[in-house]
């Protein structure tokens, strides 16, 4: 219980040293090009055939736009809102380093926070566990 307690206390303290280091973003990066967009909401959702047929279409059409895609360009930054919808904003050349580390600084958090669940939740059942054992021993 103890060994569980002082995990519990350096969680919290990477946690509150994380956000010290600095901004914390819920997103990723993507790079895109000067070709037309594709809508890749419609390849994240479409059937692996279908997936498949579009990639030998664009294998076999010498003049698609992805077929002689030009070097990337730029980078925007994507992420889903509350209702699971796909956002984007543009994210500049010099923003990408400081912007990579809070998106790491986010996934790092996410990791603390599901082991700092998981700890409380054995500390939770132990303290129940005692408290139903302590009940037995005074009605004895």
């Amino acid at each position: 219980m103890e060994a569980w307690q002082a995990e519990l206390n350096q969680i919290l303290r990477q946690i509150q040293d994380l956000y010290l280091e600095g901004p914390i973003v819920d997103g990723w990066l993507e790079s895109h090009s000067r070709e037309p967009e594709i809508d890749s909401s419609v390849l994240r959702h479409a059937e692996v055939d279908r997936l498949l047929d579009y990639i030998e279409e664009i294998c076999s059409t010498p003049d698609h736009p992805i077929a002689c895609e030009t070097p990337r360009t730029g980078y925007r930054l994507c992420g889903l809102n509350a209702d699971g919808q796909l956002w984007s904003c543009p994210c500049p050349p010099d923003q990408v380093p400081s912007l990579s580390l809070a998106i790491a600084r986010h996934q790092k958090l996410r990791q603390l926070l599901t082991r700092k669940t998981h700890i409380e939740t054995r500390l939770n059942q132990l303290a129940e566990t005692l408290v139903v054992m302590h009940g037995h021993l005074n009605e004895g």
